[in-house]
């Protein structure tokens, strides 16, 4: 019974010459607590002290993007073909066209007032581009929406092969262990899938590949490139814990049991009751443990979102630190990585010391920050995010954030908010999560996350449903940001 969870403890993924802790039993990030606690957001505050001028941004020091060089640690090519060898293989395409679950038009009868109110108010979102989960989505205490991404990133026609999809990530929270799920949401114009999705439980390899265990990631951010899925992993109390893990298209897998514990086991498969599993083939790491109250020049920041940027060349990842909106002392920062050629072994490049650094490192006084979309507009790079406050129904602050240029110090511009002020309006979605952009429709996709009850109060038994998953024209939020 090595493979299952009650016998599995804290797995270890040996990835290369070092062994890394995968995200697991000790948490200190939001929506992965088994103490219980509510989302990490600040309920301190409606309004963060940053959100009134936060000025323009500026590049780190030196001294910042030394601590963001990442080792790369892939799983070996005798893992990866026992794993092959052991699992029965399947594809994307079979998962979002075996859909079990249905997103729900916001104004169906299946979606409540409270989802309906969770939309922007500036800039509006169309009902149609407007969705609710199946209830039980909507109101478990167990999991909560985190990082997203879609084909947008995988390829610039934003299909992975016929199929439009976009995938949504959630932390496990309110139990133990902590774990992360994938749902593969089918948005594919013109299949009777439209709208499904069916989930997906990542995994780490284990036993030489003939054998896995759960994921423990809060599923922050997240980024496909070419075949490669790149998820954050970071939690407290483990030495190269702050990680980024990588999946591969050409390795997910399909259990033969829907029992509730997870690996091999003789002639047995399981994923906790979840018919398809994706198991790691690697990871990137920095060299110690973050820490979430550490506010210095020289800190390890903690890894959230992900995103990536297709109006670079050529294209990046980037990355950026959670700081909680109650925290007046702190600045957020966000950084790219330069993106290899798709289809390479990893997805990331890397330079003669086989390392990935980070090509530029950024602070901005906007914090509370959980996701960007980062575009090239008239020659200046700007970046799309939110402060997502933490009070019961709070809107939360759209930012457009323009970047310093290069070889400068300070951006050009200062950040903007609703009709081009520079002071926070809260006009956004209530308690959003990741966002992705689908650039060959210049279309962004956001998710929220809450379903605590009316007065925060997180885990509940009477929840106000409020996950939704919306999308909307890039312009749309440029013009409300601009102005």
């Amino acid at each position: 019974m090595g493979g299952r969870l009650m016998a599995v403890g804290i797995a270890a993924l040996a990835l290369g010459a070092v062994t890394l802790t995968p995200a697991g039993a000790t948490s200190g990030v939001r929506d992965a607590a088994s103490s219980g606690q509510a989302p990490r957001v600040s309920t301190a505050a409606a309004t963060p002290a940053s959100a009134t001028t936060p000025g323009a941004a500026t590049r780190a020091s030196a001294a910042a993007a030394a601590r963001l060089q990442l080792s790369v640690h892939p799983v070996s090519d005798a893992t990866v073909s026992a794993m092959d060898a052991t699992f029965t293989n399947t594809s994307v395409d079979t998962v979002v066209n075996t859909v079990n679950h249905h997103l729900h038009a916001i104004g169906s009868s299946a979606c409540t007032s409270s989802e309906a109110a969770t939309a922007p108010s500036t800039p509006t979102v169309a009902a149609d581009s407007t969705y609710c989960w199946d209830e039980g989505d909507a109101t478990t205490q167990y999991w909560s929406p985190q990082g997203m991404t879609s084909s947008g990133d995988a390829d610039g026609d934003g299909l992975w092969g016929t199929d439009r999809v976009v995938v949504s990530g959630w932390g496990s929270a309110n139990t133990s262990p902590a774990m992360g799920r994938l749902a593969l949401i089918n948005e594919t114009a013109g299949s009777a899938n439209k709208d499904g999705y069916r989930w997906v439980l990542p995994v780490i390899p284990t036993d030489g590949g003939t054998d896995f265990a759960r994921f423990g990631s809060h599923m922050g951010g997240m980024v496909w490139w070419g075949d490669k899925l790149l998820i954050t992993a970071s939690l407290d109390g483990d030495a190269h814990h702050n990680a980024i893990y990588v999946f591969s298209t050409q390795h997910i897998y399909q259990a033969n049991t829907d029992a509730s514990w997870i690996g091999h086991d003789g002639s047995e498969t399981s994923a906790d009751g979840y018919q398809y599993f994706w198991p790691a083939i690697g990871s990137y790491s920095v060299d110690a443990s973050c820490n979430y109250t550490d506010h210095s020049d020289g800190r390890l920041p903690c890894f959230d979102g992900l995103s990536m940027d297709r109006s670079s060349s050529p294209y990046t990842l980037v990355a950026n630190e959670w700081v909680s909106s109650g925290a007046t002392d702190a600045t957020s920062r966000i950084w790219r990585y330069q993106l290899a050629p798709a289809g390479d072994a990893m997805p990331l490049a890397v330079n003669s010391s086989g390392t990935a650094a980070p090509l530029d490192v950024y602070d901005t006084d906007i914090i509370g920050i959980q996701g960007t979309l980062d575009q090239t507009e008239n020659g200046e790079k700007v970046i799309y995010t939110a402060d997502a406050l933490g009070s019961p129904q709070a809107r939360g602050l759209p930012w457009r954030v323009p970047l310093p240029a290069t070889g400068a110090q300070t951006a050009a511009h200062v950040s903007t908010s609703t009709g081009g002020s520079a002071t926070g309006q809260g006009t956004w979605a209530q308690h959003t999560e990741g966002m992705t952009y689908m650039s060959d429709q210049s279309r962004a996709w956001v998710q929220t996350e809450w379903a605590a009850d009316k007065d925060g109060k997180w885990p509940t038994s009477d929840p106000v449903r409020q996950r939704i998953v919306f999308d909307l024209p890039v312009s749309d939020l440029r013009a409300a940001l601009t102005g």
